[in-house]
């Protein structure tokens, strides 16, 4: 389960930070158990050198360029280092990782960045300032999904959507500068010039060559090398949050001489060896990739981090107690199941996401050896949403969609579908972060009759179940159709419920199954086509920590697609949410965020069904465990083993 939907759709994303801390070691909230098997009774690993990890389905890139699925993440977070990273549980305050400090100008538009000396990638090839240079021109310039994270920040947005290519602010000017000729009359010819330009110095990188020196030293583009230790981003805009997207999946690290050796850099376009292969400074590497069976990191022989002082030690630059991690995908969860059961595997992959939804837990209650770890107190991150059509009849029309979102009973869904495991919310922020609901909204309550008014307000006839006719010379409800994931067992059952509880109104919903892809492919068509649907749903998570920019602009501001990309669904929205990101003024976001959550509350475009618990499931003897969400994925290296008891 995913939200790569999500990027198709929107294009940005984003990272905040105010302070909710938690602790997360393992707390069992149900014991389960056992097979006959002492393997299977959670005596030990059967491997104590090797972890193995249940997952399902697989990732589609494992690179600082393209990753952005939950799949990507998990590999991500144990292979590729930051500048700086989440400070362990706590989603809302960084670490220092490759960087040891930074600090910003006033007005949040320049942060300078101090380097950790003695890091070195595992081929032994050193960690500079120009290897930050290289990195992230190099995600910028692919335009890739890593560029979409720094959009408006470290390049204009709006050139790179009017011209066809991202160019890293400034960079032609350096370019220019240093005997590149670029266009003078002709914007688009000098974006396209200045992009190839520095894919080529990119695929030939040599920081010893004093004209790249040059460019790379040039004042005021996205990245300027100060010294070997040093480098300061300029930002398009303000962005008070952008140590957060510093230490996105964006901002990692790879060796420029292993790109270069493999495929090197394209204007908007992936590295189809580097998609799977790397060359990081983290506490793993890839070993071995086959995709959709299985992945294999191995503990990196030559980590630069083996070697600090405890003084400068960290618990996300922890070395790895288990030397080999392998990460097996199944195709059904009844596989990852039988996985956990038979001590096939120790941990079941999630949060933010679970690998296994919450329906297969009760399966596994009460069986000696296993854990179900819930965080029913921690902030969440993931929620199924569903979004409505506002350009199509009927959902064109509020008072339609208000009957929708109070025809469902969501006690029921969260009992039913997510096994306890949720909490009503009021998007779009998830419950427990920064800005979430700040105007103390209620959920939508669930009233039939309610519903029912609002429909004959609109001057629909209502065909109610038991016979009766509301409104009988009102308009016809035409039938409504959802597209949804038809290998997600909680996006089956929740469609089931919706179904027969919008039947209770006299509203017609047909499931229309689909493969993720097909999903995809229906979403990416104007909203008013035909073959557009009227409902939508999706698991939604952030790419990385920011409520206010990822969570609330990119699904209410129409420039992202937010409510199919219409200006008009909301008054107001696209002016408060436009410029919002950029907000220094932590009283003015307050205020604008609050004014965005009234208006969406009363248009309903969307219907928060709920917000997911976090929730894995594990083997009893193995420790070190922990969740933050921001992470979006495990971090293997603090996990052991326990046999002792």
């Amino acid at each position: 389960m995913t939200a790569a939907i999500i990027v198709v759709i929107i294009i940005v994303v984003a990272g905040v930070g105010v302070g909710y801390y938690y602790s997360t070691l393992p707390t069992s909230t149900s014991t389960m158990s056992s097979t006959s098997s002492s393997a299977a009774t959670g005596v030990g690993p059967a491997n104590s050198t090797e972890l193995t990890v249940l997952a399902i389905g697989g990732p589609t890139s494992i690179e600082p360029a393209g990753a952005f699925s939950s799949e990507d993440t998990l590999v991500m977070a144990n292979v590729y280092q930051q500048l700086l990273t989440y400070n362990y549980t706590d989603p809302t305050t960084l670490l220092p990782m490759l960087a040891t400090s930074w600090t910003s100008n006033p007005s949040m538009t320049s942060f300078t960045f101090n380097l950790r000396s003695g890091v070195y990638f595992r081929n032994a090839d050193s960690f500079d300032a120009s290897t930050v240079w290289f990195n992230f021109n190099r995600v910028l310039v692919m335009n890739q999904i890593g560029a979409s994270f720094f959009s408006s920040i470290l390049y204009n947005a709006t050139a790179a959507f009017s011209y066809g290519y991202v160019l890293p602010q400034g960079v032609d000017n350096a370019l220019a500068a240093n005997g590149y000729v670029l266009s003078t009359t002709n914007a688009t010819l000098r974006q396209q010039q200045g992009a190839n330009d520095l894919a080529a110095i990119l695929s030939h990188f040599d920081p010893s060559n004093s004209t790249q020196q040059k460019i790379m030293s040039y004042p005021n583009q996205a990245v300027v090398v100060l010294n070997s230790s040093t480098v300061q981003f300029n930002l398009v805009n303000a962005y008070s949050n952008f140590p957060f997207a510093v230490a996105s999946t964006g901002g990692g690290q790879i060796d420029p001489g292993f790109v270069d050796a493999n495929g090197g850099v394209q204007p908007n376009s992936g590295n189809s060896y580097v998609n799977f292969h790397d060359m990081s400074t983290g506490p793993y590497y890839i070993q071995n990739y086959v995709q959709a069976e299985y992945l294999t990191l191995d503990a990196n022989p030559n980590y630069w981090a083996a070697k600090l002082p405890s003084s400068d030690q960290n618990v996300m630059l922890t070395v790895p107690h288990i030397p080999v991690v392998i990460i097996q995908y199944a195709a059904q969860a009844t596989n990852v199941v039988q996985g956990i059961e038979n001590n096939i595997g120790a941990l079941i992959a999630g949060p933010p996401i679970p690998a296994l939804a919450p329906t297969y837990l009760p399966s596994l209650e009460n069986r000696p050896g296993i854990q179900i770890v819930s965080l029913p107190n921690a902030p969440t991150y993931s929620f199924p949403v569903t979004a409505m059509n506002t350009q199509k009849y009927p959902t064109n029309v509020t008072n339609f969609r208000l009957a929708l979102v109070h025809a469902l009973n969501y006690s029921e869904i969260i009992s039913s579908v997510a096994q306890g495991y949720g909490q009503q919310m009021v998007g779009p922020i998830s419950p427990g972060l920064p800005y979430y609901n700040p105007a103390n909204l209620p959920p939508y309550s669930f009233d039939d009759a309610l519903s029912v008014q609002l429909l004959t307000q609109a001057g629909f006839k209502v065909n109610l179940p038991n016979g009766t006719t509301v409104n009988p010379t009102g308009n016809t409800i035409p039938p409504i159709n959802i597209i949804y994931w038809n290998a997600d067992p909680v996006e089956v059952k929740v469609t089931e419920e919706m179904q027969t509880m919008f039947a209770q109104i006299g509203v017609t919903l047909t499931l229309d199954g689909e493969s993720s892809s097909a999903g995809l492919a229906a979403v990416s068509n104007p909203p008013t086509s035909p073959g557009y649907p009227t409902l939508y749903i999706w698991f939604w998570y952030p790419s990385y920590f920011d409520p206010v920019y990822q969570d609330l602009v990119v699904q209410t501001n129409s420039a992202f697609s937010g409510v199919f990309g219409n200006p008009a669904a909301f008054s107001g929205v696209d002016s408060l949410t436009t410029n919002l990101p950029f907000e220094t003024n932590k009283a003015a976001v307050l205020q604008a965020v609050t004014q965005v959550y009234q208006i969406t509350y009363n248009q309903a475009p969307y219907i928060w069904l709920y917000a997911t618990t976090p929730y894995w499931v594990q083997r009893t003897y193995l420790s070190g465990v922990f969740y933050n969400p921001a992470l979006e994925g495990f971090f293997f290296p603090t996990m052991y083993y326990n046999t002792t008891g």
